[in-house]
């Protein structure tokens, strides 16, 4: 009676843990969303670039925090969904820290009692939220486990540039032009501290490059090692990094255009980029619950497709520009009959483009589509001289079993 009393015990506490896990969850969650509005709500009057910055912190956290909280909830037991809402709290954290020290040494010196330590504690909190993110998710993504045992020593490099990039800001002078001139940071005031501050801050960076790599070689060698499911969770990851990766190289190179079709062309950029950092948790959230996992290869083979046909006819419509405008303006005196004709160059040319590119992509990224067309049109061609019943009835369920796989197949005909 005992035991049984014990194992029914342990039957009603699960469901109180996890309710009282979930009122925890969430809790961080509003708690997260209301740091990361409050450095929002601080930083609108200083200005838009400033304000865009903050922006983007705030989607990240959104995102980051409510995935972390929904895997969480769902799948316990997978430490991503910890990483996740633990990388988006931190960085929340660091938000509303610098907000409220921005607010009382800046804005309104003197209004916040203790500022100071508010400005400290936002400078050694600016990288937290990299480790759990950067460092330690691709590790245990999207099992929840490493590699094997020999991985346990990454989690040491990884964490070295967290641990400097925390102490080492920390025990250093403010930035010029952070706050007010002649605030001094507490804790940098003796020439050892500071000493220690710099070769934090250095050790952080020789560390960082390294640790990048053996994380990045982590997701390498699980994807080589999956199969199946594991392997179709590793290309979510993939599609939403090789979005944000391309879209912000372009906008890096297109940033110096501040007028004219680049410029527009360069924010346009620069909207993508942020949206694919901020959507990598969503995608690592569907791999993880394997929400229409197998419609992966689609997605991807649609992502590369429009990224090259995006890139051509942008090269063609600023090479049309140019040469445009060597032409018509010292007949026209104005730029607007060459834009004009770019745009109708553009589009005259993406229908043809799209699908010539968006076949050479399925080709390579989308093999099971690419395959399934060429077996229909072949058995079209078949379709065309065949006469015999028997022979059509046969031709017809092989195509259908090769091009759609089903478990079973059959054939009625009316005569």
């Amino acid at each position: 009676m005992t035991v049984a009393g014990q194992s029914l015990d342990r039957t009603t506490d699960r469901p109180r843990l996890a309710r009282w896990l979930s009122v925890a969850v969430w809790t961080a969650w509003i708690a997260s969303l209301a740091l990361a509005l409050l450095g929002l709500i601080e930083a609108l009057p200083s200005g838009l670039a400033n304000a865009g910055l903050v922006a983007v912190s705030v989607a990240l956290v959104l995102s980051t925090v409510t995935v972390g909280a929904v895997l969480v909830t769902r799948v316990p037991g997978n430490i991503v969904g910890w990483l996740l809402l633990a990388g988006g709290l931190s960085l929340a954290v660091f938000t509303g820290a610098a907000a409220v020290a921005d607010y009382g040494l800046n804005l309104h010196p003197g209004s916040v009692p203790g500022a100071v330590w508010f400005a400290v504690f936002s400078v050694a909190t600016r990288f937290w939220f990299i480790g759990p993110l950067a460092g330690l998710l691709p590790l245990y993504f999207p099992t929840g486990r490493l590699l094997s045992r020999r991985w346990r020593a990454v989690i040491g490099v990884v964490l070295v540039p967290v641990v400097g990039s925390t102490l080492g800001p920390a025990l250093s002078p403010f930035l010029p032009g952070t706050y007010p001139m002649g605030l001094v940071n507490p804790l940098a005031t003796g020439g050892t501290g500071v000493q220690l501050g710099a070769i934090l801050t250095s050790t952080s960076t020789i560390v960082g490059i390294p640790a990048l790599l053996l994380v990045t070689a982590s997701l390498v060698v699980r994807y080589r090692r999956a199969r199946g499911i594991e392997r179709q969770q590793l290309k979510w990851f993939a599609l939403v990094g090789l979005v944000f990766v391309a879209t912000f190289i372009v906008a890096v190179f297109t940033t110096g255009f501040t007028s004219g079709p680049l410029a527009d062309i360069s924010n346009a950029v620069w909207a993508m980029a942020i949206v694919g950092l901020a959507l990598m948790p969503v995608a690592i959230g569907l791999a993880v619950l394997r929400y229409r996992l197998f419609e992966i290869d689609r997605l991807i083979s649609r992502t590369i497709g429009y990224g090259v046909l995006t890139l051509i006819l942008a090269g063609l419509f600023v090479a049309v520009i140019l040469l445009a405008q060597d032409l018509l303006a010292p007949f026209t005196g104005s730029n607007e009959l060459a834009v004009a004709g770019s745009t109708l160059v553009v589009y005259a040319l993406f229908q043809p483009l799209q699908r010539r590119v968006q076949r050479l992509v399925d080709r390579r990224f989308n093999r099971t589509r690419y395959d399934a067309e060429r077996t229909v049109a072949a058995f079209a061609r078949r379709l065309r001289d065949e006469v015999d019943l028997e022979e059509l009835r046969a031709e017809i369920l092989a195509t259908v079993t090769q091009v759609v796989e089903p478990t079973s197949v059959s054939l009625w005909l009316r005569g």
